[in-house]
């Protein structure tokens, strides 16, 4: 079988080379290998088609046939990578805690293995009495997060 560490050697030169970078490799049973690659001014499907084929070069199906997708990881994976949640800075995005707290906040980005995002409270004035809308910054260190994903938003 292909291993999901001779893809990520495969592409690790090639990929910097491009001015991309690897999000995920992933080689389920049957060789149906899955490559998630991104950049930080998004990908083209012309990038995923060149480094498709720099990969089936690689690979050789008279010794493994193999099954070979190439993407970008689209908004709705998981933000994973340092430099994803630098791409995604000034976005809204859902956190899931490894204690199982849920956050959703305005990304603003990365430091040191820290994520920092600006969350927003409706507090009451304590003078006035009027309800008002109060910004914090958090930092919440990465191996804390179970799950970050942009929030998709339709809105105009």
């Amino acid at each position: 079988m292909i291993s999901t560490a001779s893809i990520q050697e495969y592409l690790a030169g090639e990929l910097e080379e491009r001015g991309l970078f690897l999000v995920e490799a992933v080689v389920r049973p049957g060789n149906k290998i899955t490559v998630y690659i991104d950049n930080m001014n998004g990908v083209t499907l012309d990038e995923c088609i060149s480094v498709s084929r720099y990969l089936e070069n690689k690979l050789d199906r008279s010794v493994e046939d193999f099954e070979l997708e190439v993407s970008s990881p689209g908004l709705d994976k998981p933000l994973k990578l340092p430099v994803q949640f630098e791409k995604n800075a000034g976005r809204i995005i859902d956190i899931v805690r490894t204690n199982g707290i849920k956050i959703t906040a305005k990304l603003l980005g990365i430091r040191n293995g820290f994520i920092q995002v600006e969350t927003e409270a409706m507090v009451k004035d304590p003078v006035t009495h009027k309800k008002k809308i109060e910004q914090h910054v958090q930092e919440i260190k990465q191996d804390e997060i179970k799950s970050a994903k942009v929030v998709i938003s339709v809105k105009k």
